[in-house]
């Protein structure tokens, strides 16, 4: 009889179907193109794809309606998807592996920003323009990740398994150092100064040596979630190196610091004061194996709500406050209203531009940009109520993840993009 955790859903399959289609046309469009065969399918996909991602890594072009919606739709897609693999694959679905991505999320953001200050070289250029630099992200992520579910499968190793992870995450991490040092080197002048790369180098040796210094936070993950963790961190820290130098480098009247102090600043006390209201119920739970929203195996959300139990009665006198403690929740919540203080800070007090369809919508109806922070704060709101009441199946548990991942990624790489562009003043 098969596991019920290795059975797909449909909807998973048909998502899986639907998006070998896309891809196939996608690249049958490129293909076509690269042959010199007029088409409609490859003009369409590079009149609303590829020449805005082209034209950012040059002038900042933007996005359009049709490649704003269908980014949202494909992402929706690929988590879906996704879910069902890794459920197969026997991947880890807590919210540590959501924490053990979360560096990811700041290297992208990094990378955008130093692409922003034109450090590096033309071929890596464009390879951090959004969405691109998401792909690039979770390739690295699928790297670490790969080598690290290859640590725990793998039963005839003679040396500890934190050896392999810390050995593999820093030739992962060094071989960012070195791709990136390369690209940034050869490209490390601004208005014809040469920048100073030391800060650079300083910061890649402290990235490569991640696994060493953060050695005891990675004991709460296991070696594939600390593998990608230590990637992420150290990762991170080579793409700060180059934004140190810029920094290093640049007129200080350029550099602008108290957006930064908002931006994050804010978000973190919101995190602060959700963790500390949600922390003692989510433990009050925890105690007895449970966390909200997450059914027991083979229960369905139907027998669930028909079901009277003293376990019932605890669980939803105590899930509101305990998703307040669930990174699942508060992250994606946080990221929103970071999202919204960095456009606003941008917009209104730098004469920044918004360059998404929907966004430049809704700030230009209102004339301010602060409207648009408060309607990120509400989204946020609503992304809380939908964890505080949602019933995942015991298998649907990485979708859970996942969904919050997306909505995390969402708001916060752009936001923290944007709170790094303000403080490099560029």
């Amino acid at each position: 009889m098969m596991n019920h955790l290795e059975e797909w859903y449909e909807y998973e399959q048909m998502v899986i179907k639907a998006l070998t289609v896309i891809m196939t046309l996608f690249f049958a469009g490129i293909a076509l193109h690269e042959l010199d065969i007029e088409n409609p399918l490859s003009d369409f996909v590079y009149q609303y794809y590829l020449d805005p991602i082209i034209g950012e890594s040059t002038g900042d072009s933007g996005y359009n309606m049709v490649n704003t919606m269908t980014y949202g739709i494909v992402l929706a897609m690929f988590a879906v998807a996704l879910s069902g693999w890794l459920r197969h694959l026997g991947i880890d679905g807590s919210d540590m592996t959501l924490l053990a991505l979360l560096p990811f999320v700041l290297w992208a953001a990094l990378g955008e920003v130093v692409e922003d200050a034109q450090m590096f070289g033309e071929i890596l250029s464009a390879w951090f323009v959004s969405p691109g630099v998401h792909f690039q992200t979770a390739g690295w992520v699928v790297l670490s990740g790969a080598a690290g579910y290859s640590i725990i499968n793998n039963n005839e190793n003679s040396i500890p398994n934190f050896k392999h992870v810390n050995t593999i995450s820093m030739v992962l991490i060094s071989s960012q150092f070195l791709i990136y040092g390369i690209s940034i080197s050869g490209s490390n002048t601004v208005e014809s100064k040469e920048i100073d790369l030391t800060l650079f180098a300083i910061f890649g040796i402290l990235g490569v040596l991640t696994p060493i210094w953060l050695k005891d936070i990675g004991d709460f993950f296991d070696d594939l979630q600390r593998t990608v963790y230590f990637t992420g961190v150290g990762g991170s820290l080579v793409l700060f190196g180059g934004l140190a130098s810029y920094m290093s480098w640049a007129p200080s009247d350029q550099l602008n610091f108290w957006p930064v102090v908002v931006v994050i600043g804010l978000p973190i006390v919101v995190a602060y004061l959700m963790i500390q209201q949600g922390r003692e119920s989510s433990i009050q739970l925890a105690s007895q194996g449970i966390v909200a929203g997450i059914l027991p195996p083979g229960m369905t959300e139907e027998e669930y709500l028909a079901s009277e139990s003293a376990e019932k009665d605890l669980i939803e006198s105590l899930r509101t406050k305990a998703t307040m403690a669930y990174p699942v929740a508060f992250l994606p919540v946080v990221g929103q209203f970071l999202d919204g203080l960095a456009t606003y800070i941008g917009i209104d007090f730098f004469n920044y531009s918004e360059k998404h369809v929907l966004s430049a919508a809704v700030i230009e109806l209102f004339d301010t940009a602060a409207t648009f922070a408060v309607l990120k704060l509400a989204i946020g709101g609503i992304i809380f109520w939908f964890y505080s009441l949602a019933n995942f199946e015991h298998r649907q548990q990485h979708l859970r993840l996942l969904i919050g991942l997306a909505l995390m990624v969402v708001g916060m790489a752009p936001g923290l993009r944007d709170v790094g562009r303000l403080m490099l003043g560029v």
